[in-house]
């Protein structure tokens, strides 16, 4: 098994809000020729060594396949412990052009902190295609456990809401993604320990009751919903 694991690199252009449209021109995102395209990587450490620094160059290409960036690299700081994750690692500004149509990892270097050094071509490198391990909403209580456990059931009005909320709002900006995640690592045992307890339910009723009525007027709907990948 590979000493490193890794997410498809993405990337994109931030707009004056700080939005990064991924893997696409959006018209709303700032010149990339003046603002540049930033890359986005997730990746795990699936060595019993800790990481001092992880070095990661990238090569960008066309529509055509054609090789329009050669390799630049960026240099992430540690600590990371044996098989820990790191997720929305972003390189800003990293190429200045408009023609990236994707862009590939041409190696990585790796310091530990024991002092040894180890290079990863990518043949070395286990490269995934699926989003970063997360608790998603179709185990066990669903992707919004407290409002679950407050309102009953995944599939009502109030967590329609909160589920539309989450997709076309959080999940389209990197900070909104790493909230998720963090959610997602926390929200679970809080539910497991407590999501029977009247308190709980009481505590949270009245904070969410007050969210999704100002959500609802914002426009997002109660009614039937399906989840988006992202």
């Amino acid at each position: 098994m590979a000493n490193l694991v890794m997410y498809y690199p993405r990337f994109g252009w931030f707009d004056n809000a700080h939005t990064c449209y991924m893997n696409e021109f959006h018209p709303n995102a700032a010149d990339p020729v003046h603002r540049g395209v930033s890359i986005v990587i997730d990746f795990q450490n699936n060595s019993s060594k800790t990481i001092k620094y992880l070095g990661v160059w990238f090569t960008a290409y066309n529509r055509v396949g054609d090789k329009i960036e050669e390799a630049k690299g960026t240099k992430l700081t540690g600590p990371i412990a044996p098989y820990q994750w790191m997720y929305d690692q972003v390189s800003h500004n990293h190429f200045y052009n408009d023609m990236i149509a994707s862009v590939k990892v041409s190696h990585a270097i790796v310091e530990y902190m024991d002092g040894t050094c180890e290079k990863f071509e990518p043949k070395d490198i286990e490269f995934r295609t699926q989003p970063a391990p997360a608790p998603t909403a179709s185990n066990s209580s669903g992707g919004c456990y407290v409002a679950t456990a407050v309102y009953g059931s995944y599939d009502c009005p109030e967590v329609w809401t909160l589920r539309r909320f989450r997709d076309n709002h959080l999940a389209k900006t990197l900070k909104g993604r790493a909230f998720i995640r963090t959610y997602y690592a926390i929200s679970p045992t809080l539910v497991k320990w407590f999501g029977e307890t009247e308190w709980f339910k009481n505590f949270w009723k009245k904070h969410l009751d007050r969210m999704i009525n100002e959500l609802q007027k914002d426009g997002y709907e109660n009614t039937p919903y399906d989840d988006k990948e992202w």
